[in-house]
Parts: C-alpha cells; sequence; structure tokens
C-alpha cells in the first residue's frame, strides 16, 4: 500500500493471560499515534475464539488504555491522522493474510459510523489492495450475507481473504 503507515511493534502474548484463556491472539501489535491531539498508543489484535478449528479470525484495534489493560475502540482520537492508522492497520492485515492464505479477517466497526468510515476508505483506497486479496461486504438486512465488495451498498461489516 502506498499510503504512508506507522511503524509497528509485536507484542508478547504473555501480556494478555487473561484473554489467552477464551482467545487464541493470532497476531499482536502496537504503534503510536501522532498528532493534534497529542500521542496515542494504539494495537491491533487477530483473534479467535479459542479451540476454534476454522481459519476466520477477527480483526480488531483500538487505542490501548494503561489503567485498565485494555483496548478502547470506542473512542475517537481526532488526532488528523485517521487515514496512516487505516492504512497502518490494513497493511497488518495484509501481511497476516500474506503469512496465512487459508485464513479469512472479519472487520466490523464499533459503530455504525465506524463501519461507514471504513466502507469509504476500502472504496476509496480499493486500488492499492492487492489483486489476489478478496474483499466481501456483509448485508445484514434480508439475510443476504457476504457479498463481493462494492460501492452503492451499505455493508454491515467486511471480510478479507486470499484468492
Amino acid at each position: 500500500m502506498a499510503l504512508p503507515k506507522y511503524q509497528t511493534e509485536l507484542l508478547k502474548l504473555s501480556e494478555y493471560e487473561e484473554y489467552l484463556k477464551f482467545l487464541d491472539v493470532a497476531y499482536a501489535c502496537k504503534f503510536q499515534s501522532s498528532g493534534k491531539s497529542g500521542n496515542f498508543q494504539l494495537r491491533i489484535f487477530i483473534t479467535r475464539p479459542k479451540y476454534y478449528t476454522e481459519h476466520y479470525y477477527n480483526l480488531g484495534f483500538g487505542a490501548w488504555d494503561p489503567g485498565s489493560s485494555t483496548v478502547d475502540d470506542i473512542i475517537e482520537l481526532r488526532n488528523g491522522d485517521s487515514e496512516q492508522i487505516l492504512a497502518t492497520i490494513v497493511d497488518t492485515a495484509l501481511d497476516f493474510l500474506e503469512s496465512n492464505p487459508f485464513a479469512s479477517l472479519y472487520a466490523e466497526g464499533s459503530t455504525r459510523a465506524r463501519t461507514r468510515l471504513y466502507q469509504r476508505e476500502i472504496a476509496k483506497h480499493l486500488h492499492f489492495i492487492p489483486g489476489n486479496i478478496r474483499i466481501y461486504g456483509l448485508v445484514k438486512e434480508n439475510d443476504v450475507g457476504f457479498i463481493e465488495f462494492r460501492t452503492g451498498v451499505n455493508f454491515d461489516a467486511f471480510l478479507l481473504s486470499v484468492k
């Protein structure tokens, strides 16, 4: 992807022993968002339920709250670097899929507005996505399910995989 990205740093899974009881953490990293509102540590997680044998994973991210040792996926940083943050997350997702070609990554915004933002950004930067990556959008209305990503459809979530 040609958009500017932040440098990520792998996290030790030992930091997440509480979550490891019920989740398999396939990948975890952190990076710093720097902008007009300050510096924030963001974390990206690729997980699936413990003992789940399918190749479906959840892509999650948010601002790290060191006080509670949790990720806040609701906070709005308004740091002026949202494109760089999203490019970093997409780059991480693409790297994961390249290393795990049989995996599928599910992503959904923490709010409807966030999901719309992600949809707009995907549409805007679709030309940067490698040709071997499939992107589907989930339409929950009328139980339509996942369909190939396209503009003009309001999606509720996204699924990325290697063709």
